[in-house]
């Protein structure tokens, strides 16, 4: 992606050196926390330039908080930014099956690899001609397939493959699959037009290439989006992590979702057709599908689902009679349903008996968290989830008890 790492080419080089290897690794396992830091600078600067010693930190921090998105993160280089914009590896694993499946035999181009979030898993599966203009992201995504035996199997060119694009210079693939950067200078993009590189020499590219799959936000709008591609949703951890414009074969349909449940992926095609509408009564459940499968229009294969219902053509949230647990929706048991009214649910939290309690919302203009220190718990009492809402142009609270397991912060 087009943005400057704040570590500096030479001292990059250290750090890959057998000197700079050998200082991160032995910081392996240790504690590395601020209040650790100072004595661990001291040690590292009686051998080490002041620039060496905070890098060997810096990437031994990076490689701990690595270890929940990468495999053998204890062997891989990183930078701040590139680690916190890299794909999560079950989902680049993901990519990459996607492009194996769908492409024809050949290589594939990776446009704008970072420090090889995505490449390390299209390695495993192809030859992979990497782009990275960042010097530091581009030896680092070349050291990071070596460390995982894959060197073999990749090439990384320091270049910007869009100049290599318009000068012919791109070498022959089967597929392509590009990361454009959506921030600058740190200000979230949120249109497609805006992306660095922007859309323009993607789409060109997709004229010479028979697949091309494109990272974007997940909140892109469906006005934006480029005719005769599809749309991915991705939901990893129950978060809507990224869309995928995918071009040529690899387009499923015009939207679809991708779930991971577990280590089960589930993916579910956009629905042409609305949910029915029906009630929201107590003793009913109350469904909140993943975000993904909200943003590619699954509600109404959902309903089917669940045999359930929107309370509202506006609001995410289905209601059925009973629980289906499937892990593609959060799920609720509804105890009551008021309109809204801080001073009566107090009331109800007192006669609930209710001293813990989770706050949600949809479609409801105050943030819930808001709320929390006028509420009225119970000391010791159990646990509830209030949802706010509306039907309407009547704002509701929904009263229950969440039926899947969470960790909520005592209030």
């Amino acid at each position: 992606m087009p943005t400057i790492s704040a570590i500096q080419p030479a001292t990059a080089e250290f750090l890959l050196s057998p000197d700079g290897r050998a200082a991160v690794d032995a910081l392996q396992g240790a504690a590395l926390g601020d209040a650790h830091a100072p004595a661990l600078l001291a040690d590292l600067r009686r051998r080490l330039t002041p620039a060496q010693a905070g890098a060997v930190l810096t990437l031994a921090r990076l490689r701990q908080r690595a270890a929940a998105k990468f495999p053998a993160a204890h062997q891989l280089f990183f930078t701040a930014e590139a680690l916190e914009q890299a794909t999560a590896w079950p989902v680049a694993c993901q990519h990459a099956a996607w492009i194996d499946r769908h492409a024809p035999p050949g290589p594939v181009l990776d446009l704008g690899c970072g420090i090889g979030g995505d490449l390390l898993a299209l390695a495993q599966r192809r030859p992979v001609i990497a782009y990275e203009i960042d010097p530091v992201r581009a030896c680092f995504a070349q050291a990071n397939a070596a460390a995982l035996g894959l060197a073999d199997r990749v090439e990384v060119r320091q270049q910007d493959w869009v100049a290599a694009l318009q000068a012919n210079a791109l070498p022959s693939a089967a597929a392509a699959f590009a990361d454009p950067a959506r921030r600058v200078e740190e200000r979230r993009i949120f249109r497609l037009d805006q992306m660095q590189p922007p859309l323009e020499p993607l789409l060109a590219l997709q004229q010479r290439i028979p697949l091309l799959g494109v990272k974007v936000m997940p909140s892109v709008a469906d006005a934006d989006l480029p005719p005769a591609c599809g749309v991915e949703f991705i939901s990893h951890a129950h978060v809507c992590k990224e869309a995928v414009l995918w071009f040529g074969p690899a387009r499923w349909h015009p939207k679809w979702a991708t779930v991971f449940v577990g280590a089960t992926v589930v993916p579910l095609a956009g629905d042409t057709i609305a949910p029915p509408l029906g009630t929201l009564a107590p003793g009913n459940v109350l469904y909140e599908p993943d975000p993904a499968l909200i943003r590619a229009d699954c509600l109404a294969t959902l309903a089917e689902r669940y045999d359930a219902h929107l309370f509202d053509a506006q609001i995410a949230y289905l209601v059925g009679p009973v629980w289906k647990p499937d892990g593609l929706a959060q799920a609720f048991a509804i105890d009551e349903v008021h309109p809204f009214s801080l001073k009566v649910l107090n009331q109800r939290l007192q006669a609930l008996h209710i001293g813990r309690v989770e706050l949600k919302k949809r479609g409801f203009p105050v943030e819930p968290e808001e709320l929390r220190p006028r509420l009225k718990l119970v000391q010791s009492g159990r646990d509830g989830v209030v949802l706010f809402t509306r039907r309407g142009d009547e704002r509701l609270m929904i009263i229950g008890r969440r039926l899947a397991p969470t960790v909520l912060e005592r209030v």
